[in-house]
């Protein structure tokens, strides 16, 4: 329990010095920024697919998922919504 406290108390410090910080950062820098932490959460998000994969009592699950969950995000427009 006090992980999970911890845990929300450093996503709401970051927030909060990231979006102060967000109005001193020019536009390529912040597109160069993305870029960079969308690359590291992929590369986290592979690891942890290619070491539990062959662990899964069900590995169809994984691949309905992101089927359903394309699908959900193409009707909700998130993409357009965080560009």
């Amino acid at each position: 329990m006090i992980g999970t406290i911890v845990n929300t108390c450093t996503i709401i410090a970051g927030s909060i010095v990231g979006a102060a910080m967000n109005r001193g950062i020019k536009e390529k820098y912040k597109e160069t920024i993305y870029t960079g932490l969308g690359l590291a959460c992929l590369g986290i998000g592979l690891n942890a697919v290619i070491s539990n994969f062959s662990k899964s009592e069900y590995p169809v699950l994984f691949i309905v998922s992101i089927a359903i969950g394309s699908v959900i995000g193409t009707a909700l427009n998130l993409n357009g919504r965080f560009a």
